[in-house]
């Protein structure tokens, strides 16, 4: 009966036509959408508008929530599921999305590469297990209109939910219905973590963010910016990473135009 009500509750939902400002949201905050295949372009606003309406939009520190932040963020989450198997609800656990205007301090011990340890760190985007997605609107806004740096904040934590969907925050999302074999997504995933600990470790410059060599599920979350806003040059300079992402994912960002 759930399922039912929530079925056709967005049914009511996509039949309203598509409101002609968020396109114009979408053109200026998401790059990426911009230089999606047409048909996926038109699947994404579907999907975004389900998730802006089965999400509670928190605003913190007086942030008033509109329509752009919403759109915005919620076209980075669904650029994300876009293409991935529709029997797993993939953001199921995140009830809320609670937006800062900026950086926010966030309390707790962060473990970074090398080792270190700080304390009360300013943050730009958070993602708890089975809680809110939080996120800093000058960061997401920098990160959507600059779609070919390889650093995206709502796509990082937006993977870091995907990577929860079995319950464990591991670098490994729920891989049935992708096609890939696991062995070969543990292997390439584990050899490329460990080029990236060694490449952070000797100051070598890499295409990823050397955050990503943090621990395994931040490697997850930094490989997926990189991979859908440098998809040519993670095909060229990292092409076992490019194919487990392209295979998980089922995009191929390395041909589209206007990503480097």
């Amino acid at each position: 009966m759930l399922s039912f009500l929530r079925n056709r509750r967005r049914r009511r939902i996509l039949a309203e036509p598509f409101p002609q400002h968020w396109l114009d949201i979408l053109r200026r905050n998401v790059r990426l959408c911009g230089v999606l295949p047409s048909p996926q372009q038109m699947q994404l606003r579907d999907k975004l508008r389900i998730f802006i309406a089965e999400r509670y939009w928190e605003g913190a520190g007086g942030v008033a929530i509109d329509d752009e932040m919403r759109v915005t963020i919620a076209a980075h989450a669904a650029l994300l599921a876009l293409n991935l198997p529709a029997d797993i609800d993939w953001y199921r656990p995140v009830r809320t999305v609670i937006v800062h205007g900026e950086s926010f301090l966030s309390v707790g011990r962060q473990h970074g590469p090398g080792g270190v340890v700080s304390e009360g760190f300013a943050n730009s985007g958070e993602a708890w297990h089975n809680g809110p997605v939080i996120l800093s609107w000058n960061d997401v806004v920098w990160g959507g209109r600059n779609a070919m740096d390889g650093r995206n904040v709502a796509l990082h934590e937006f993977a870091h939910v995907l990577d929860m969907a079995d319950g464990v925050s591991d670098g490994t999302p729920p891989l049935r219905g992708s096609h890939i074999d696991g062995r070969r997504w543990h292997d390439t995933m584990t050899a490329e973590y460990r080029r990236l600990i060694d490449d952070a470790e000797f100051g070598h410059a890499t295409l990823l963010d050397v955050y990503g060599a943090t621990n395994v599920a931040e490697f997850f979350a930094v490989a997926t910016e990189a991979f859908f806003e440098r998809g040519e040059a993670m095909r060229a300079q990292h092409p076992d990473l490019y194919e487990v992402l392209r295979e998980f994912y089922q995009h191929d960002p390395a041909s589209w135009r206007g990503t480097g």
